[in-house]
């Protein structure tokens, strides 16, 4: 079987630990990378010893695949000229800035049979991976995702930044449309928002309460999910994953908890998540998800599978991330336009002398 021939398109951040995951990749050769940037050419191909390129036109001719690593505002020209090409595509989130953009390349995708897959890494995640299949019909979702402002990803607001990795997980558990979406926001450096808190209703009553940040002090990724038989909490930055699952003495009531006696209560509160409430914290192997994603993506070209990730996944979420970033913009300062919603803090008047 011949090397499948493979580009990145984009050597910023992501671009460049892609390259350098795909080089690792077996029976894949690296033909290049594509980036406009001179200086982010040069960097990358002194760094990893790749030829690169200026633009698409001079290797889409010689390559069956492409990872687009792009900013988010060319992800729609530059996967529709690959899949025009007859080029397969894994494309990083969001899978278009617009939803009318990402049906155009689904629709491309289907009638060249080619791969669309989208790059929402978590689903890679092993603490994921091991607490997924355990939760089924959840009620209840909490996620927080927050960091420090890294200057990467501003051209978009921190939903579509953030705020649509827990999203896309939150869908991809709950499959139920969702009804309600509330949400507010606040700009911090602009133009587009910083800090989001979104809640959501989903048709069969599931509730789920995502918050994102990229100006937060405190770096936290994580999620908790409620069903009527198990609890489950996800750490994604160091991927451990949690789970309890109530005994049946609590799950049929049979405990009565405000009778107990003062030596009963003192033995419960000590033995709480041994005894009735057994939680247990599952071992998960150390692996990396985006080389994963990256294999997935070549095993789904040679076999013809579908990925984890489909376009029409990737679609869907950010359907609701659009709704989302609707939701806040309707509560922005009326009297204040778009490129003035800046700090949310006033500025320290001047005394007049």
């Amino acid at each position: 079987m011949n090397p499948l021939r493979c580009a990145v398109i984009g050597a910023g951040h992501l671009g460049r630990i892609h390259t350098r995951l795909a080089q690792s990749l077996p029976d894949v050769e690296l033909v290049g990378v594509v980036d406009p940037l001179p200086e982010a050419r040069a960097r990358v191909a002194g760094e990893f010893g790749v030829r690169a390129f200026a633009d698409l036109e001079e290797l889409a001719e010689h390559i069956d695949a492409a990872i687009v690593a792009a900013t988010t505002a060319q992800h729609f020209s530059v996967c529709r000229a690959l899949l025009r090409r007859g080029i397969h595509v894994l494309v990083e989130k969001p899978i278009t800035a617009a939803v009318d953009e990402a049906d155009e390349l689904i629709a491309l995708a289907r009638a060249r049979q080619l791969v669309l897959q989208v790059g929402h890494v978590e689903r890679f995640n092993p603490a994921w991976s091991a607490v997924a299949p355990l939760v089924r019909r959840p009620r209840y979702i909490e996620a927080v995702r927050s960091g420090s402002y890294t200057f990467r990803s501003t051209d978009v607001s921190v939903v579509l930044d953030l705020m649509i990795h827990d999203l896309d997980l939150t869908l991809s558990l709950v499959r139920s449309p969702v009804v309600e979406v509330d949400a507010v926001g606040v700009t911090v450096f602009g133009p587009h928002a910083d800090m989001v808190h979104a809640h959501l209703r989903f048709a069969n009553n599931c509730v789920a309460s995502l918050n994102a940040a990229r100006t937060s002090f405190q770096v936290q990724r994580t999620m908790h999910l409620i069903t009527d038989r198990v609890y489950a909490g996800v750490d994604f930055a160091s991927s451990v994953a949690k789970v309890v699952r109530p005994t049946q003495e609590v799950l049929t009531g049979r405990l009565d908890v405000h009778h107990l006696s003062a030596p009963e209560q003192d033995h419960l509160r000590q033995n709480l998540f041994t005894e009735l409430l057994p939680m247990r914290e599952i071992q998960v192997e150390k692996r990396n998800a985006i080389l994963d994603e990256q294999q997935e993506f070549v095993n789904c070209i040679r076999h013809g599978h579908a990925p984890r990730v489909t376009g029409q996944q990737a679609r869907d979420c950010l359907a609701v991330a659009e709704r989302i970033e609707q939701s806040v913009a309707a509560k922005q300062r009326p009297h204040l336009r778009p490129h003035q919603t800046g700090s949310p803090w006033p500025a320290t008047r001047r005394k007049a002398g």
